[in-house]
């Protein structure tokens, strides 16, 4: 094993939701085109760094990927927490009394204590300051688990978990370890006398990320998503009355303590679920982008995510869903992508039925 000049290795060490050992390698490959180096008790090549979200400057490749990754140690549970519709946290259980990070699938805030109820987030731009990480670590990692619907992140004593260091030869001149347990599917709770919020989105040329379907335009407005509705198979629902934007949220907070109440659907108002059912992973979710109608049908644009090969997943069970409100009534409705073809389950009747 020659080894790069300035050897350097950083891990980070997942556990609960996510089990996976995350290692850069850092060094001066010195005007070589490669090198080698053993971790553990396998030798793996080193190159330049390619193109990867989980790629930092300064790190090289390793046998060709971004990173060298392997699977962590099941642990029991080390951190609990649940998160209400005012946007309190309440933290039950945090083993290592670590500084505890959420996102909510789109943004990061950190807990103002690691234990304890009643208590708020602050806005952050992520896991900066966690552990041992680098900025550009904990950027690349922060941005790896977006996306996964609501997710905490707690900080562990890494000398305390159940993976030892890896034996690194030639001997590194630093070597970082920083473990994490990471909570998925974080349950939102029914907080008293909570309104549940909406956003406005009014599509229009030349708008970021608004992609407009064949017709006229219409205004929508979502009224909430997530990752873990009580829904199985891939279905849009239809409601034009308050009961049914209720049963919507029933079915979108099923798998949840506590459903909230539904906001106001207004006189001649559409409601819209559109649920992608169950999926294997964390990294899936549902938005809608545009809005028009025409024949009296109204059809929603929706933006589809999926993981990427080789993303960093949450390893549980999720069902992601949006629910969507218009000005109208509708009992057809169309969902397309950007590229005007039908979702699965993409045309949609009452709360009783699709088709």
């Amino acid at each position: 094993m020659n080894g790069p000049g300035n050897l350097r290795v950083h891990e980070a060490l997942l556990y609960g939701g996510t089990q996976e050992r995350i290692t850069w390698v850092y060094g001066d490959l010195r005007g070589s085109a490669q090198s080698s180096v053993k971790l553990g008790n396998t030798a793996v090549e080193l190159r330049a760094q390619v193109p990867d979200p989980l790629a930092v400057a300064g790190s090289l490749s390793v046998n060709g990927k971004a990173t060298y990754r392997l699977p962590t140690a099941a642990m029991t549970p080390k951190l609990a927490l649940t998160h209400d519709t005012q946007g309190l946290f309440n933290v039950t259980l945090n083993e290592a009394a670590g500084t505890v990070y959420f996102t909510d699938g789109r943004t990061w805030s950190r807990l103002s204590a690691p234990a304890g109820a009643g208590l708020r987030g602050t806005a952050v731009a992520g896991l900066r300051g966690a552990g041992n990480f680098t900025d550009a670590e904990a950027d690349a990692l922060s941005a790896a688990l977006l996306n996964q619907g609501p997710l905490a992140v707690t900080v562990l004593n890494e000398a305390g978990v159940p993976d030892a260091p890896l034996a690194v030869e030639p001997a590194p001149t630093e070597y970082r370890r920083t473990a994490l347990y990471v909570l998925p599917n974080v349950r939102t709770v029914v907080a008293q006398g909570s309104a549940t919020g909406s956003v406005t989105i009014t599509p229009g040329a030349g708008q970021p990320g608004s992609v407009q379907a064949q017709g006229a335009r219409v205004t929508f407005t979502e009224l909430a998503s997530g990752t873990n509705a009580a829904v199985t198979d891939p279905t849009v629902r239809v409601a034009t009355s308050q009961g049914e934007l209720s049963a919507l949220y029933g079915l979108a907070y099923g798998r949840q303590t506590g459903v909230p109440a539904a906001p106001s659907l207004g006189a001649g108002g559409t409601a819209v679920g559109i649920f992608l059912g169950q999926r294997p992973t964390g990294g899936y979710g549902v938005r809608v982008l545009g809005a028009s109608t025409q024949g009296g049908v109204l059809t929603l644009t929706a933006e589809v995510r999926s993981p990427g090969p080789g993303s960093i997943t949450t390893q549980a069970l999720t069902s992601p869903w949006t629910i969507v409100r218009v000005s109208g009534t509708y009992r057809e409705v169309r969902v397309v992508n950007a590229q005007g073809q039908s979702l699965p389950g993409g045309a949609g009747g009452g709360t009783g039925q699709t088709r």
